[in-house]
């Protein structure tokens, strides 16, 4: 079983959450002072598996352009043929740093580190620490925004996986109504798995309703565009901030 809880996780993204349901991050931060929870779960189909992820990210303001993060994650998995593994997974922490900003654009700087606190020997973590960051490019044009991310992870592990990975994606969202924006989201990413270079890739559909400006409503559905890909996926959010 250990085998095909590895490969559930080298299918999971390992770069750092962006805005629910978005895998591809924007350039905006908290400003001084304030506070920003994002609530996330997501139900997945994978080649070989079934997985459940729940994950909480609490973000602080800690300049006008540069936010601080933890990200919380739980998952449980199934492979095919078997039983549920459950449990935490490594803790991340995460910044944002927008560095430039211009009148219709801005380009920032997201690292970020994974934290070993999960179960190697169950497959929920990693073993050791994962380090990255992901470039943040954003575009605004009337009711578009377009996003676009490249990104680095040094993925330390012990279990034979590709240790240097790249991340690419874009997204564009489009405020349909004051509350209500459309988003869609694709890219793709180097393979962990050292036996296929088939670069996992992803198309991503949803929806965000703001009822307020504190509070964002998310849904979402992920489609893999290749075999070495999530076959599907579906997952709803809230984002709260004070």
């Amino acid at each position: 079983m250990k085998p095909l809880l590895i490969l559930a996780a080298a299918l999971t993204p390992l770069a750092a959450q962006a805005a629910n349901p978005l895998v591809t991050d924007d350039t905006g931060t908290q400003d001084t002072g304030n506070w920003q929870l994002e609530l996330n779960s997501e139900w997945m189909t994978l080649p070989t598996s079934r997985q459940q992820q729940w994950s909480s990210t609490l973000t602080y303001g800690v300049l006008p352009n540069l936010d601080v993060a933890v990200q919380a994650p739980y998952q449980r998995t199934r492979p095919d043929g078997d039983g549920w593994t459950s449990g935490v997974a490594d803790l991340q922490l995460q910044a944002k740093w927008r560095f430039l900003e211009r009148e219709r654009w801005s380009l920032g700087l997201k690292p970020f580190v994974s934290l070993p606190t999960a179960s190697q020997d169950r497959g929920l973590g990693n073993g050791r620490a994962t380090t990255g960051a992901n470039l943040l490019m954003q575009y605004a044009l009337g009711r578009w925004t377009f996003l676009a991310n490249a990104g680095y992870t040094w993925n330390n592990n012990s279990i034979g996986n590709r240790q240097s990975l790249w991340n690419a994606s874009t997204a564009v969202l489009f405020s349909a109504t004051p509350t209500l924006r459309l988003v869609a989201d694709i890219g793709l990413a180097t393979q962990p798995d050292p036996t296929t270079k088939t670069k996992p890739a992803y198309a991503l559909v949803g929806a965000i309703y703001s009822p307020t400006t504190d509070l964002d409503l998310d849904v979402g559905y992920k489609r893999g565009l290749n075999p070495a890909s999530l076959s599907h996926s579906v997952q709803a959010g809230a984002t709260v901030r004070w």
